[in-house]
């Protein structure tokens, strides 16, 4: 890789980390010019990551040009948590179907529940992981994405939830030690919980 390319990569990861945090404001407008002088660097490669989020689907059209932040609304929530949770299915149940009583993936996770942030990479970790026990990069990429686009809002659900690092640890010991049935049913609750959440997941 030149060292032109590994610039261009590390931009991309340290802009798409900033704005897929929450630091920026759902429906805001990002301004090349300010993104620059915030990130100092010239306004190409801002630009080009930009253009290349926005076809990732991890940004939208801006309200009068360029791109914005995902503003979520409950239609828009509710549909990629029931996309989420439907390649989360479609990778398990084969698994399941062949033997509902073994673990799915008894190697488990990384896990670390110290920060939200940590407890939202630890999420990203383990559908990541479960998404892989299909043998699909499709899928696995598919989850990987939406991960990525619902990141800000899986913070949010910190804020208002007490217990999604109990929820993860659940998951994680299914996954390990418990049924695929078992795990496949604790899944289906914890997409269930949300999309019946999205007006509040949705309120700034």
């Amino acid at each position: 890789m030149s060292p032109g390319t590994r610039h261009a990569e590390q931009v991309y990861r340290d802009l798409k980390h900033a704005l897929l945090s929450g630091g920026y404001a759902g429906s805001s407008d990002l301004s090349v010019p300010d993104l620059a002088t915030e990130f100092g660097l010239s306004s190409s490669p801002i630009r080009d990551t930009l253009h290349r989020m926005f076809g990732e689907r991890l940004l939208e059209v801006g309200h009068h040009h360029g791109f914005r932040v995902i503003g979520w609304t409950p239609e828009k929530l509710r549909g990629c948590y029931t996309w989420h949770g439907q390649l989360i299915r479609l990778a398990l149940k084969p698994g399941v179907r062949a033997n509902a009583q073994l673990p799915i993936a008894p190697d488990g996770w990384f896990t670390d529940y110290t920060t939200p942030e940590a407890i939202v990479a630890t999420t990203e970790r383990m559908f990541v992981t479960l998404a892989s026990v299909s043998g699909s990069e499709e899928i696995v990429a598919a989850i990987a994405n939406a991960g990525e686009r619902l990141r800000a809002v899986r913070l949010r659900e910190i804020e208002r939830w007490q217990d999604c690092a109990d929820e993860l640890n659940s998951a994680n010991i299914l996954a390990v030690s418990g049924t695929g049935k078992a795990l496949l049913q604790m899944l289906w609750n914890y997409h269930r919980r949300r999309i019946r959440a999205v007006s509040m997941l949705c309120e700034s």
